[in-house]
């Protein structure tokens, strides 16, 4: 697999960590019917566009055809702080398009950090990605999935220690598309 091309590797970031490290209890049900569009633009007018064209069209899809999906931006919003700017935006376009309360926008970017985290610590891999990245998620979808989730207010930390215990080394054991992602 070519590291360039961004679909495949965020599909295999997707099942070698976010699945294969039980990251997010969530995904693997969804994971065949994943869909994931790649937005090769690199402007912020046009890269908006399409994500709200992506939001209306899942909003206009049943949840047994489109589940979820990931919006991934490639050649743009490399910055952290740029992309996070980005996402506020994002966020007020669920509330310009009717869409809040059904549909939430979860984060993940190569240089992704915690507020309260060092830019080097591990738990910051559970929101880094090969790229800056949105994914849609069907607010009814996170209430039964987590219906059937013991103490799912303990999955951050957990996942934070983990990720810790992991490290380097095992990050790229578990999930060799890190290394072809270039995050480690």
């Amino acid at each position: 697999m070519s590291a360039s091309d961004p679909q495949l590797l965020t599909r295999e970031w997707v099942q070698q960590l976010v699945i294969g490290e039980g990251l997010c209890p969530f995904a693997a049900p969804v994971f065949e019917q994943l869909r994931i569009d790649v937005c090769a633009a690199t402007k912020l007018t046009d890269i908006t566009h399409a994500l709200v064209t992506l939001l209306r069209e899942a909003a206009a899809t049943s949840p047994q055809q489109l589940p979820t999906a990931l919006f991934v931006v490639p050649n743009a919003l490399h910055d952290f702080y740029t992309y996070l700017d980005w996402v506020d935006v994002c966020d007020q376009l669920l509330v310009d398009q009717g869409l809040e309360g059904e549909w939430q926008l979860a984060t993940f970017h190569p240089r992704y950090q915690f507020a309260e985290e060092d830019m080097d610590d591990w738990s910051n891999y559970s929101n880094r990605s090969p790229f800056p990245m949105l994914h849609l998620i069907r607010e009814a979808d996170i209430e039964a999935a987590l219906a059937d989730v013991s103490h799912p207010e303990r999955i951050p930390e957990r996942n934070k220690k983990h990720l810790r215990r992991l490290g380097r080394e095992g990050l790229l054991q578990a999930a060799p598309a890190l290394a072809k992602s270039g995050l480690l």
